[in-house]
């Protein structure tokens, strides 16, 4: 099989496990929504920032180096399996420790009992990963997207269980931990059978794995720094409820860069990494993965922004209707912020792990300052407005700084690999938002959200199929040729 076929066959068990779990957890934020208070998505936020700080140094930046080497012996694996359950061992006994201190921090005692609990999410993902490093490798999706369906599934019940009992933040954890558990262990019985790790270790089998991995980490520790920032300057300025607003909105909006992008990047990772040495193809490769992202992520994020004053009281409650304007704003964040985060498939494809770090720490000096000021000058919303601004310059710096050193400059066909996928989201939002100014008057907003929602798709497909047409004719070309060989 080809690796364009096996691609192909990777991105539909991608997009169906993507689908999935997005339609699972939005039903989740609706029901479990009604039944939680702002103060617990607040308190969760407040752990997040702790456990997700954790989680991004457990494996010591090796996974995605196991991607890029294409030969790795059994006992190099057995050695850095050895090393992942180590290091994810320590940062969970490191949250577990640091609960006092973070209740301390943001002046919540309630704080202490749920993060005891969610250090463990620092140890179990470590039981699979490696498993699921290797699984993508070879880019084996079709069981890797049963366990996420069945994964989220589960978590599901569990907090909406949890949450119908009143447990409060307590099913939020519960969820998480279902869902990683149950994740780790379908990992672990195939990774066991065909990659069993040997009772081994040896610091010279780590030689090449931790240069790499401690660009990759320090990169992530960063990153993730910098993705809770907003979290840690709300929760210590204005408190669990206010941070409740913020990261409802946060979770709404950034669900589709949360799917979406791992599902490209889990991908796009090994397909890159098998063309680094081919620099036509390795250029023509990323800039068609950069126009699908733009045509798959901003239909969505304008879609969000200007069904929100609808949706948000449609599918959450009134009790919600404080987040409209931080959805708003935090849409168009993460649509410049999606199509900035799958570049480091590009860079770790090519082994530049040092690239990846050097673009983190210009963030991190550009994102602090903009979201300090923008919390003493208008709260949550001026939080989200520095954020966007803050993107809208990183999107530059992120073009010299990981772009051009890989493929060159190429800014005209990078901003031509674009514009299509914007430019059609643009008409399309501009065209619902007039629609709902329209019929303000004379539907509720039920009917309202309905009609906005309906009109959206359909004008999109024909927007779509207008800019273009000989995709679309050989999309659905190939679809009749298969539907034709299944009948003879």
């Amino acid at each position: 099989m080809s690796l364009r076929v096996r691609g192909i066959t990777a991105m539909k068990w991608s997009s169906l496990s993507t689908a999935v779990s997005i339609v699972i957890q939005l039903t989740q934020i609706v029901l479990v929504s009604r039944l939680l208070k702002p103060e617990h998505y607040g308190l969760m936020g407040m752990i997040m920032v702790f456990v997700v700080l954790a989680i991004s140094m457990n494996d010591l930046g090796i996974s995605n180096a196991i991607i890029h080497r294409q030969h790795v012996t059994r006992r190099e694996l057995s050695s850095l399996y050895a090393l992942n359950l180590g290091a994810g061992a320590a940062a969970s006994m490191i949250v577990w420790l640091l609960a006092p201190l973070a209740a301390a921090f943001y002046g919540e005692p309630k704080l202490v009992g749920p993060m005891h609990l969610m250090a463990l999410l620092c140890f179990i993902p470590a039981i699979g990963q490696q498993f699921q490093m290797l699984l993508q490798k070879e880019l084996q999706f079709d069981y890797l997207a049963k366990v996420d369906i069945a994964a989220y599934s589960f978590g599901f019940a569990v907090a909406l269980t949890g949450a119908g009992l009143g447990y409060g933040v307590y099913a939020l954890v519960w969820s998480h931990l279902a869902n990683a558990l149950l994740k780790s262990v379908c990992l672990a019985v195939v990774g066991w059978r065909r990659w069993r790790p040997e009772f081994h270790f040896a610091r010279s089998d780590l030689k090449g794995y931790l240069s790499f991995g401690f660009y990759q980490m320090g990169s992530n520790v960063v990153q993730a720094v910098i993705s809770n920032l907003d979290y840690i300057i709300l929760g210590k300025m204005f408190g669990a409820e206010k941070l409740g607003y913020y990261t409802f909105a946060f979770q709404i909006c950034s669900m589709p860069v949360q799917k979406l992008n791992p599902m490209f990047s889990q991908i796009s990772l090994p397909i890159l990494a098998k063309l680094q040495d081919q620099a036509d193809r390795l250029k023509k490769g990323y800039l068609r993965l950069a126009g699908a992202v733009s045509y798959l992520n901003a239909p969505i994020f304008f879609g969000l922004s200007v069904t929100a004053p609808y949706l948000v009281p449609f599918a959450f409650g009134s009790q919600w209707d404080a987040s409209v304007p931080l959805i708003q704003i935090l849409a168009g964040m993460l649509l410049v912020r999606s199509l900035i985060l799958y570049s480091s498939s590009l860079l770790l494809a090519k082994g530049r792990a040092d690239l990846a770090f050097r673009y983190t720490l210009v963030s991190f000096g550009v994102i602090l300052p903009a979201l300090t000021i923008g919390a003493y000058l208008g709260d949550a919303a001026g939080v989200a407005i520095a954020y966007f601004i803050a993107q809208l310059l990183l999107f530059g710096i992120h073009y010299k700084i990981s772009i051009v050193r890989i493929l060159g400059a190429c800014l005209k066909d990078y901003v031509r690999s674009l514009i299509p996928g914007l430019l059609s989201s643009a008409i399309m939002a501009m065209t619902v938002f007039g629609i709902g100014i329209a019929l303000q008057t004379h539907y509720n907003a039920t009917a309202i959200l309905s009609i906005q929602v309906l009109s959206g798709v359909c004008l999109y497909g024909i927007i779509v199929y207008i800019f273009n047409r000989e995709n679309a004719k050989e999309m659905v070309g190939g679809v009749l040729v298969k539907i034709a060989r299944k009948q003879t």
